[in-house]
């Protein structure tokens, strides 16, 4: 993407909610700026907006449910929490990596190379901080709802982790927001659909 000027959050150096917080904080300084997450960064990015509107001059929501997250999501999350815990780190089951990737996405195998070279880089102490923080998530849809600035959510047809109805419904409780919709893709779309998806941002971006 052709962006002037783009700052990250490197939350891969954050081990609570609150750091992750000040470094979503850190990014943006002083300015106004266009907020564009990922999946658990979504989350994140959402705090920030809800309590800076005045910094934010669009909000796009890539995989990530404004609702939270349901009982088996939840579950299957502390059952990670609790292997990591016992010092029990092991790759991503092949299982739960088809949950991330679709089956017929045109970069699948690019997609799941780059998801085990992140898991080699992080390692499991980083897994387990950021399943610890942002797992236990209140229902943000009613204050995205009321919010000021425009709200752009962009969900996968396949995916399975942020499910498309769930998006269809967070859509429908934000009446403001925008909903793009891609076929061919699962929880990893920006993996899986790189070049559609940077042309949908150019257009939200401007």
């Amino acid at each position: 993407m052709n962006i002037h000027e783009r700052r990250y959050v490197p939350l891969q150096w954050a081990e609570t909610l609150e750091q992750m917080d000040g470094l979503s904080q850190h990014a943006v300084g002083e300015d106004k700026v266009h907020l564009v997450a990922f999946s658990m960064g979504g989350y994140l990015a959402c705090r920030f907006a809800l309590t800076h509107p005045q910094q934010v001059a669009s909000l796009t929501l890539i995989g990530f449910c404004s609702a939270g997250l349901d009982s088996s999501e939840l579950k299957q999350r502390q059952l990670i929490i609790n292997a990591l815990h016992r010092g029990q780190f092991r790759p991503m089951s092949n299982e739960r990596l088809s949950m991330m990737v679709h089956s017929h996405s045109p970069n699948r195998q690019m997609a799941e190379q780059t998801i085990r070279e992140m898991e080699q880089d992080l390692g499991g102490a980083v897994l387990k901080y950021h399943l610890m923080a942002a797992s236990d998530r209140p229902d943000l849809t009613p204050a995205l709802a009321k919010a000021p600035f425009p709200i752009h959510i962009i969900a996968a047809e396949q995916d399975q982790v942020a499910q498309l109805s769930k998006m269809q419904a967070m859509h429908k409780g934000i009446p403001h927001a925008s909903l793009k919709v891609f076929a061919d893709a699962g929880h990893m779309l920006p993996l899986e659909q790189p070049q559609l998806l940077a042309a949908e941002l150019a257009e939200y971006l401007g």
